[in-house]
C-alpha cells in the first residue's frame, strides 16, 4: 500500500473525529450546559394573573445585575393557598444563586419590565420597605405585579364608556329638568335686576345715617366736651330746683303765718287780705307743680346722656361702633358690584 493512500485514510479519520467533537460540543453547549447548576440555588415561584410577553429563560435582575433565571412558566392551579387566593394565573419558577438570595430581603415588589418598548421582557425585584428575612431564609412563593396589557386597557376603557353612557341615560330626565329650572331662575333674575339695581342706593342711605349720628354727637352735642357740658347743665338744674323748693317751703310757711294773723285784721282789710293770701298760695302751688314736672325731664335727659356714653340705643351704637363705616362701605360695594349676593341663602 502506498504512502499516499495511507495519508488519505488518516486525514479522513482525523476529519471525522474533529467533526464529531464539534457536534458534541455544540450539543453540550446548546442542550446540556444551560441545565447544569454550579453551586446551590434557591427556587421560588412568582405568581401573576398574566405575564404578557415574558418567556422562559428570561433573567431575574436586581439593581441592574442578573442574579437568576426563569426556569419555567406554567398555569397556576386554582388554590386559595397560593398568593393569587384562588384566582386564575401563571406561576414563573425562578432559580436564584444561594449567595445572591441571601442578600435579597423579602417584601420588595416583583414586576415584569424591559429595557425598551421593543426589548425582551425580564423579571426584576425592587427594594424591600424594611428589614426582614432574606429569600434564602424564607423561599416561599411571591406575588408579582401584573404588567399593563393593551387588551385590559381597552376592556376597561370600554367598560368605563358603557358606565358613563348608562349614567347619562339614567340622569337624562333630571338633567333636563335642572336645565329648565336654571332657565326659570335666569328669567327671575332678569326680572329682579331693576329692583336689585335700585337697592344699590341703600348703602349710601346707611352711610348717610351714620354721618347724621356722628354729626348729632360731635356737632350738635359738641362731642365728648359737649356731653360733659350736658352733664354739668343737668347737675346745675337739679341744684337750682332744690334751692327753689327750699324758697317755696319758706314762702309757704310765711303764707300760712300771714293766714293765721289775717283774722285780726279782717275788719280793716275786708275781703282783700284773704284773696291776696289765696293768690300767693296758688302761685306757690303752681311753682311746685312746675318743678315737679321738670324733675322727670332732667331724669330723662340724664338717662339719655348715660345711654349715649355707654353706647346703648341705635344712635349710640352707630356713633360708637368703629366698624360701622367699613361695614356700610362693604354693603354699598356688594349692592353695587354683586347685588345677587343679597338674595343668596347663607349655608350657615
Amino acid at each position: 500500500m502506498s504512502l499516499l493512500a495511507q495519508d488519505e485514510r488518516l486525514t479522513r479519520r482525523v476529519g471525522a473525529i474533529v467533526l464529531f467533537v464539534l457536534a458534541a460540543a455544540i450539543v453540550f453547549v446548546v442542550f446540556v450546559y444551560p441545565r447544569l447548576e454550579w453551586g446551590r440555588h434557591v427556587r421560588i415561584g412568582v405568581y401573576f394573573h398574566h405575564i404578557g410577553g415574558m418567556r422562559e429563560g428570561a433573567p431575574l435582575v436586581v439593581a441592574g445585575r442578573e442574579i437568576g433565571v426563569i426556569e419555567s412558566i406554567a398555569l397556576a392551579p386554582r388554590d386559595v393557598k397560593n398568593p393569587l387566593k384562588g384566582d386564575e394565573g401563571v406561576v414563573a419558577m425562578v432559580a436564584i444563586a444561594a449567595d445572591e438570595a441571601a442578600r435579597i430581603t423579602r417584601g420588595g415588589d416583583v414586576f415584569i419590565t424591559s429595557r425598551g418598548p421593543l426589548g425582551a421582557r425580564y423579571l426584576e425585584i425592587g427594594p424591600a420597605p424594611g428589614p426582614g428575612p432574606s429569600l434564602d431564609d424564607d423561599p416561599s412563593d411571591l406575588l408579582g405585579r401584573d404588567p399593563p396589557s393593551l387588551d385590559r386597557v381597552l376592556q376597561r376603557t370600554w367598560v368605563n364608556l358603557t358606565i358613563a353612557r348608562e349614567f347619562a341615560e339614567d340622569v337624562g330626565p333630571e338633567l333636563h329638568e335642572l336645565r329648565l329650572r336654571l332657565s326659570e331662575l335666569a328669567t327671575s333674575l332678569d326680572a329682579l335686576a331693576p329692583n336689585i339695581g335700585g337697592m344699590a342706593g341703600l348703602g349710601f342711605e346707611v352711610a348717610s345715617l351714620f354721618a347724621e349720628a356722628r354729626k348729632l354727637r360731635d356737632v350738635t352735642l359738641g362731642g365728648e366736651p359737649g356731653l360733659a357740658e350736658v352733664d354739668a347743665v343737668i347737675a346745675q338744674a337739679r341744684l337750682t330746683l332744690a334751692q327753689a323748693r327750699e324758697v317755696l317751703d319758706q314762702l309757704g310757711a310765711r303764707a300760712r303765718a300771714l293766714t293765721a294773723g289775717v283774722d285780726g285784721l279782717r275788719g280793716r282789710l275786708g275781703t282783700r287780705g284773704p284773696a291776696a293770701l289765696a293768690a300767693i298760695e296758688l302761685a306757690i302751688d303752681r311753682m311746685r307743680a312746675a318743678i315737679d314736672k321738670i324733675d322727670p325731664l332732667l331724669a330723662t335727659a340724664a338717662d339719655i346722656r348715660a345711654r349715649m356714653a355707654r353706647g346703648e340705643g341705635s344712635l349710640g351704637k352707630l356713633a360708637n361702633d368703629p366698624e360701622f363705616p367699613e361695614d356700610a362701605k362693604a354693603l354699598g360695594k356688594i349692592m353695587k358690584r354683586k347685588p345677587w349676593r343679597i338674595i343668596i341663602r347663607s349655608d350657615k
